[in-house]
């Protein structure tokens, strides 16, 4: 089966496999030595923190918001004080026991601002939002942090990984493929079995990678109440989607997985007229870098756009427009280069 053999050709003969492989290690490795996104002001008072956070923890409500601004308030009071009580006790206009009660506010004040704060930061993010969606949650959130840190940017060791093979399909073979495009199958049959080999052997790296990026989410720890609306994280409250955060985490998988297959294709329908490795990796990286040109809501109709986890969901409550939109574009014009290659390959151009 011309398939079969193609894909056997992608994995062992242009040993796809093994570059696929060292790129999911490296992949693993980076994802469990990053450390996780928390807030430097916790290292200074982790119990106040905890205490809060046990006091605060679950959906927000009023009550709570204005609990925890008026706890920051009154800790900045009372180190605002400070220069004012200690001049005031030089001067002996206050008694002893006046400086040392303040002295002992004074020093929970610098315990619990820290803290207070983060909790104070957290409580103006949440009421600032728009009040026809649900409420968000207080809760740990460095891990989803960490997670959703990550998901900013294009898996790019799977990317690098699928672009050196995708763009070895017919570059690898530039030898001998006057030979096959005059066999029997050298032409139509040859081009889709190539396409599908290739495909395949994305869906499955994709598969792998998804797994494994999942795997060492959950093993750290990073996915605990992973049912709160989406915008309960610093870094996603102020995108109103009314996702869980599972839920737009898995959102992203599957865009990305998706993406992944559709930039694949593309790729492969360029190298039918880029045989060159070298300038189709370029070519290949200045398409994913597009994003970066187009900051904002156009950026969705692009293939790095959708890799773009946390910012294709920022940029797409951003727009207000289906999510389905841009991926039916990107889909039909992936399909419209993939088309237009075959028939070049065909022609035997």
């Amino acid at each position: 089966m011309l398939w079969r053999c193609e894909l056997k050709k992608i994995l062992f003969t242009h040993r796809g496999l093994w570059l696929l492989l060292v790129c999911l290690l490296l992949k693993l490795l980076f994802l469990w030595s990053f450390p996780e996104q928390k807030d430097p002001r916790i290292v200074l008072s982790q119990r106040q923190y905890d205490n809060y956070l046990a006091q605060l923890y679950g959906e927000n409500t009023p009550e709570k918001a204005n609990w925890i601004l008026a706890e920051y308030e009154q800790c900045k009071q009372i180190k605002d004080m400070q220069q004012k009580m200690q001049d005031q006790y030089t001067r002996g206009e206050i008694t002893e026991e006046a400086w040392e009660a303040y002295a002992q506010a004074l020093n929970q004040a610098d315990l619990h601002i820290n803290s207070a704060k983060i909790f104070a930061e957290k409580a103006e993010q949440f009421l600032a939002q728009p009040a026809d969606i649900p409420p968000a949650h207080y809760i740990y959130e460095y891990g989803w942090q960490t997670v959703y840190t990550l998901l900013q940017f294009p898996d790019v060791f799977l990317l690098f990984g699928l672009l050196v093979v995708t763009a070895q399909c017919f570059s690898a073979e530039a030898g001998m493929l006057p030979v096959l495009l005059a066999a029997r199958n050298g032409r139509r049959q040859l081009f889709g079995a190539k396409l599908l080999a290739l495909l395949t052997v994305c869906f499955a790296a994709a598969a792998v990678s998804g797994g494994l990026e999942a795997g060492v989410f959950l093993y750290r720890g990073w996915c605990n109440d992973g049912g709160v609306p989406l915008y309960s994280i610093t870094l996603m409250a102020d995108c109103p989607l009314e996702l869980s955060l599972t839920g737009g985490y898995l959102l992203c998988l599957g865009v990305r997985s998706l993406a992944v297959l559709l930039f694949a294709a593309m790729a492969f329908g360029l190298s039918v007229w880029l045989r060159n490795t070298t300038h189709l990796i370029f070519l290949g990286v200045c398409i994913l870098a597009l994003p970066l040109l187009l900051a904002g809501p156009v950026a969705l109709f692009t293939h790095g756009g959708l890799l773009c986890g946390s910012q294709m969901l920022q940029w797409w409550a951003d727009s207000g427009l289906p999510l389905a939109l841009p991926l039916v574009i990107v889909t039909v014009y992936s399909i419209a280069v993939v088309f237009f290659a075959a028939r070049r390959h065909r022609r035997g151009l």
